[in-house]
């Protein structure tokens, strides 16, 4: 098993480079994880209603939203430019969110002053220009990345590689210290 491990965490480690050199093909693979997830969803769902008609508790609403869910998937997957028009949703999406969670850090550093203008320097936890600054960091951010979304698809990419190779370096550690 020790050496299974270990050659696991290698190839994983090996795989996880790939993506880091490699973000753009990285994160195109999101939508085609998205369809290959929806098939297994209604084949899933499929299989537990055909169980539920058995017994007589079968709904079909359930066999209708297992049905989309399939056909949907297979779409996904049989299509480049749905898998892209995913790939892009969810890069547009994770820009909005870090708009958003910058607007809010920036509200939260304005309520933050007030609290400390009234009950003492102390009162709240943490600077509220610090967290004025931060707020406004991501904000920028966040709209930079609504006009270049490969930016986000780059990062992402990345990350997802950089968390590849660090669990494969876990598991070769792991494999050895077992």
């Amino acid at each position: 098993m020790k050496v299974i491990t270990i050659i696991l965490g290698v190839l994983l480690a090996i795989g996880g480079v790939y993506c880091m050199f490699a973000p753009i093909a990285t994160y195109a693979t999101i939508g085609w994880l998205i369809g290959a997830s929806m098939v297994i969803d209604g084949v899933a769902r499929i299989v537990m209603w055909s169980e539920l008609r058995k017994t007589g508790n079968a709904s079909g609403w359930t066999l209708a939203g297992a049905i989309v869910s399939l056909l949907l998937g297979i779409f996904l997957l049989g299509s480049f430019v749905a898998q892209f028009a995913v790939d892009l949703f969810i890069a547009y999406l994770i820009a909005a969110w870090l708009v958003i969670g910058g607007i809010t850090r920036i509200i939260a550093a304005f309520e933050l002053r007030n609290l400390q203008k009234t009950s003492g320097p102390f009162a709240g936890s943490g600077s509220w220009a610090s967290i004025l600054a931060i707020g406004a960091i991501i904000t920028i951010l966040g709209v930079l990345c609504i006009f270049n979304p490969t930016a986000v698809m780059i990062s992402v990419g990345f990350l997802l590689g950089l968390s590849i190779v660090t669990t494969g370096v876990a598991l070769v550690v792991a494999g050895i210290n077992s």
